[in-house]
């Protein structure tokens, strides 16, 4: 049987949990993109860490709670990791804590409970865990996404009260990343102000555009 490529294996599990656009494969390739920009503007990048993180990145949000069981979605990440792609088990399973622990919501939740707020120990793995979760971030600023989820989410709702969800959640989190300390590292931190230009000018126009 012929390897599936990592496009393959992202729109196989796409189609298999009903994954829509917002979270699919589009938004995969862009998180990739983001992720090797941010790995770009840093020095000492190594080929197993350009590895961990490009893979990381593509394949975040194929084991999230919101369209998988993570469970048994984590399962045949990491035997996609291993049988395709040959990896060693114990990479993969790194790749499966990086994913299973960059989520947003569930870390804020983990930061409102503890005054002093730590992220997950990922070992030699730490600096690919923020490049992944910070190019996931960036990847929020665009508004398709947000009113594309909602119209998944909600289908009963108007366009006019999708567009002012994405308004409020825009405005009370996304703009506010940088100020809350989500975003650190340089590289994603430059490339806040063109997309949070981008974002406003969407919002302001209900554009659908995404880059």
């Amino acid at each position: 049987m012929p390897r599936r490529t990592l496009a393959d294996f992202i729109d196989e599990m796409c189609k298999e949990y009903n994954i829509d656009e917002s979270h699919g494969l589009k938004h995969s390739v862009g998180t990739m993109i983001r992720a090797r920009a941010i790995m770009d503007t840093i020095g000492s990048i190594n080929e197993d860490e350009r590895e961990m993180v490009t893979y990381a990145a593509a394949l975040h949000d194929l084991c999230d709670s919101k369209y998988t069981d993570t469970t048994l979605a984590s399962l045949k990440i990491k035997s996609w990791l291993i049988l395709d792609l040959g990896w060693s088990r114990a990479k993969a399973e790194a790749l499966i804590h990086i994913v299973n622990t960059m989520s947003y919501s569930k870390l804020r939740k983990i930061k409102e409970q503890n005054a002093v707020h730590t992220y997950p120990n990922h070992g030699k793995w730490q600096r690919s865990y923020h490049i992944v979760r910070q190019a996931d971030i960036l990847e929020s600023f665009i508004p398709a996404r947000c009113v594309l989820y909602n119209m998944r989410k909600y289908p009963e709702k108007s366009e006019d009260e999708h567009w002012r969800a994405a308004w409020y959640l825009f405005h009370t989190r996304v703009f506010n990343y940088v100020k809350d300390g989500w975003i650190t590292i340089p590289g994603a931190l430059a490339m806040v102000p063109d997309l949070e230009k981008e974002a406003r000018r969407c919002l302001m126009e209900r554009s659908m555009v995404w880059p």
